[in-house]
């Protein structure tokens, strides 16, 4: 066994030890450069990822292009040929991997791989970006699991979801006035403008506030793979649990920062509802 292979073994059985099973739905964030995998490229670190699953398993990857109307020069979404936008490699790397499915939501797409991924990616283009019918839904459906591969819970868009199934009052005010309620997406060699689902994903500057109470609840299991500590969760435990307390505590996942607009805006609209 030569050392590139012995190190894929290995991430592979850290996989297993966490928790990542054959046939399982996987949810993946990641930061590649945390796993620190000498001679591993992100294809290989794709590639096991899909063997850790199996051939009846499925892997999604967030590719959100958040391809606004009112951001400046912002690039059209073509599902084909638009890259992610602050993703990471490894995303980027499934997107153009051999076989992957692409969404066409024009802010918030997703790349996915295996079984389900049609599912998963098909007929988004007019739906929620991260909320009810959106690919995220789908993957409740199919009760993925959650990997954090070398991120936290601020990288976790399922958070997102359980906002919009929590019923918050606040999911309708965009992440930033100016980004707008449409979006640019490439048809025929024309850029042309389309609306969006008034339901937005904002500030996930709080999210790692999940960490801890997730944890007190039994659902975060925490596992080093790599080099680096790893989470992975049951994707519908994590939302019934974080929509209970946001339920109880709807400015919980609202950060602080003063200059923050949509969390600052958000918890205005809690104000005025009585709810804060």
């Amino acid at each position: 066994m030569n050392r590139n292979t012995k190190i894929i073994s290995e991430f592979l059985h850290d996989l297993a030890a966490l928790g990542v099973c054959r046939r399982d739905c996987l949810v993946v964030h990641s930061s590649f450069k945390t796993l620190g995998l000498p001679n591993v490229s992100p294809a290989d670190v794709i590639r096991t990822l899909i063997e850790s699953v199996g051939p009846d398993g499925t892997i999604m990857m967030p590719t959100f292009t958040y391809s606004y109307s009112g951001i400046w020069n912002v690039r059209p979404f073509n599902p084909q040929t638009t890259p992610g936008t602050g993703n990471g490699i490894l995303t980027e790397t499934l997107r153009q991997y051999p076989g992957a499915l692409r969404s066409s939501h024009p802010t918030y797409s997703i790349a996915a791989y295996g079984r389900h991924a049609e599912q998963l990616t098909k007929n988004k283009e007019n739906t929620s970006a991260l909320g009810i019918g959106s690919s995220y839904d789908e993957a409740i459906q199919l009760n993925a699991k959650i990997l954090l591969l070398g991120v936290g819970n601020n990288r976790n868009s399922m958070l997102h979801y359980a906002e919009v199934v929590a019923g918050l009052p606040y999911n309708d005010i965009p992440y930033r006035a100016f980004w707008g309620r449409t979006a640019l997406i490439e048809r025929a060699g024309r850029t042309v403008k389309t609306p969006l689902k008034p339901e937005f994903p904002a500030c996930s500057a709080n999210f790692g506030a999940a960490d801890a109470y997730l944890t007190e609840c039994g659902i975060l299991r925490r596992g080093k793979v790599g080099q680096t500590e790893s989470i992975l969760m049951n994707s519908r435990e994590m939302v019934a649990a974080v929509v209970k307390k946001l339920q109880a505590e709807p400015a919980w996942l609202l950060c602080d920062n003063f200059i923050c607009e949509p969390c600052a805006l958000r918890k205005r609209r809690l104000r005025e509802k009585g709810l804060l």
